[in-house]
């Protein structure tokens, strides 16, 4: 999401349309998106996306969990 404007940014409407309704990891999401590089995905799709409150962690206390998945709130 820009802050500026508050618009959701090209990479999270993408993220968004491959997360589905369960529940997935951050591996999970890079392949359906086609991403190899995880630190560009953690930096201009996933945290995006939790910042603005799209998506959130299933273990919110353990945010770099091995274990961690992420879902999409229901707004």
């Amino acid at each position: 999401m820009c802050a500026a404007t508050g618009q959701v940014t090209d990479q999270v409407k993408a993220l968004l349309k491959g997360m589905g309704t369960k529940p997935v990891s951050a591996l999970e999401c890079m392949k359906k998106l086609g991403l190899s590089h995880r630190p560009t995905f953690r930096q201009n799709y996933l945290q995006p996306a939790v910042d603005a409150g799209l998506i959130e962690r299933t273990l919110p206390d353990k945010p770099n969990s091995r274990l961690q998945k992420y879902r999409r709130r229901e707004v």
